[in-house]
């Protein structure tokens, strides 16, 4: 992978990136061929000059056809017209004689002469031109070695050079105009970017953002407005609709039927239990009595389950919840009265903080939600364990917190506590007589109310469940 860190990256950072990239990566291509093309033809403009000027200078030398000598030589055949000083500045002439000697050199350059190596000095005078590029001072000089041939026979060398400074300087000043315009075009385009993978991945983000309302509210009545255009992600958002659809149809088919079935097993629960009473009336045998009280019990187990089915469906139809000021301490002391009422001493229940606060809801439901996680610490923290229901008020919010000394939940299962029929210990919940709805009740009520609920356990060392509810 060519960035091994941009998968962490969200999808629109990563797009506006890789444009960013790709952008980048043309223009400083571009910049490099242009720069390189430039380059190639300012050499070849001065390798033209420089064998013009040699050719220059080899007819002036050698009209006559005599051997080069520097009484010979003035300066005047060596130096540019005032013309070509203005248009070709910084060029140097030197003679070197058929034995390498410098014969002539106008102008001086800084350092005497012009750094040429006896072998390139050989190579001329063998007959062969040569170009290079060499540093003199501060800056780079191109060159030109050509032998001087007289009626076919060798007599010297011309050495032409032009300053490359110039030259140097533009191609400094382009590569600093590129990499500003290439810094420039790559900010631009990933702001661009980021604006238009933004415009294109709405219906994305208006998916997650759905998503995310129906998980914390459970309502699937929201849909997604449907972009004008027909693309993918046009048919992204249908099937997203479509899905949420069908899915609050099934919901609303599942619990208009626990609703029904709800209602229906109540008339033959309170049959049973009646006949069962009944049948305790008389008198009957210990093993008789003993069935009797198991059937009494699976048949109050059953109609809890039923009441909190009931209960759930009702809440998810939004049909049972008030809306009226109630006094949130005065329930917390009845549930805690309450319990120290039927619980009968096997554990210390106490009543700690309980500061006077109102909110906006259902009083009944509220003593509910209290009631159920008082009920849930007593029935997984052990004989002598203690209980502790306390109130506080914030400025925005009051929270109920439980804590007990029990059993404690492992990490594990925390995320799934508030689940219907989740039950962290299946065989100790049914012996305790749980149906796994208590703390999934909990949690409705408090999301009807604004709410929400929370718990930190340890496990051998307890639980703490806290309530926070909007004041109203």
């Amino acid at each position: 992978m060519l960035f091994p860190g941009l998968h962490r990256l969200s999808i629109r950072l990563r797009l506006a990136l890789w444009f960013a990239f790709f952008l980048l990566a043309n223009v400083m291509g571009i910049g490099v061929f242009l720069l390189t093309s430039q380059e190639h033809e300012l050499h070849r403009e001065v390798d033209e000059a420089l064998a013009l000027r040699a050719s220059r200078v080899e007819r002036e030398i050698t009209l006559d056809g005599k051997q080069l000598d520097p009484a010979d030589v003035r300066a005047d055949l060596l130096a540019l017209t005032p013309l070509e000083e203005f248009s070709q500045p910084g060029i140097y002439v030197q003679l070197i004689d058929h034995g390498g000697r410098l014969v002539a050199v106008y102008p001086i350059p800084v350092g005497g002469q012009l750094p040429v190596t006896a072998d390139l000095v050989q190579l001329t005078l063998a007959g062969n031109a040569t170009y290079e590029t060499m540093p003199v001072g501060p800056e780079r000089v191109r060159i030109l070695l050509r032998p001087l041939v007289v009626d076919g026979r060798t007599i010297g060398a011309v050495l032409v050079g032009e300053s490359l400074h110039p030259l140097d300087v533009s191609q400094r000043t382009m590569r600093q105009h590129l990499v500003v315009a290439a810094a420039a075009a790559a900010l631009i385009c990933l702001i661009a970017g980021w604006w238009l993978t933004g415009r294109a991945l709405r219906p994305v983000a208006e998916v997650t953002d759905l998503a995310r309302r129906i998980r914390s509210t459970g309502r699937f009545d929201q849909r997604i407005a449907e972009p004008p255009a027909r693309d993918e992600l046009h048919e992204l958002t249908v099937t997203f609709n479509d899905m949420i659809e069908s899915l609050d149809r099934t919901l609303a088919r599942q619990r208009e039927f626990v609703a029904d079935a709800s209602h229906e097993l109540r008339g033959p629960l309170m049959v049973i239990r009646g006949n069962l009473q009944l049948l305790s009336r008389n008198s009957l045998g210990e093993d008789h009595q003993e069935a009797l009280r198991d059937a009494s019990e699976e048949v109050e187990r059953i109609s809890r389950l039923v009441a909190d089915l009931l209960f759930l469906a009702e809440v998810d139809m939004n049909d049972i919840v008030e809306r009226n000021p109630v006094a949130l301490d005065e329930v917390v002391e009845d549930t805690w009265q309450r319990a120290c009422v039927i619980d009968t001493g096997r554990h210390n229940v106490e009543l700690g903080k309980n500061e006077q606060v109102t909110v906006v809801g259902d009083r009944e439901r509220l003593g509910q939600l209290v009631w159920n996680l008082v009920t849930n610490g007593l029935r997984y923290t052990p004989t002598g364990g203690q209980i502790t229901l306390s109130l506080w008020a914030h400025p925005e919010v009051a929270e109920i917190v439980v804590a007990d000394t029990g059993i404690g939940i492992a990490e594990q299962h925390l995320p799934y506590v508030f689940d219907r029929f989740y039950r962290v210990d299946r065989a100790r919940s049914r012996q305790s007589g749980s149906t796994g709805l208590g703390l999934a009740i909990v949690k409705q009520i408090a999301e009807v109310h604004g709410g929400q609920v929370r718990v930190q356990s340890v496990p051998g060392k307890g639980s703490t469940f806290t309530v926070a509810l909007p004041r109203g």
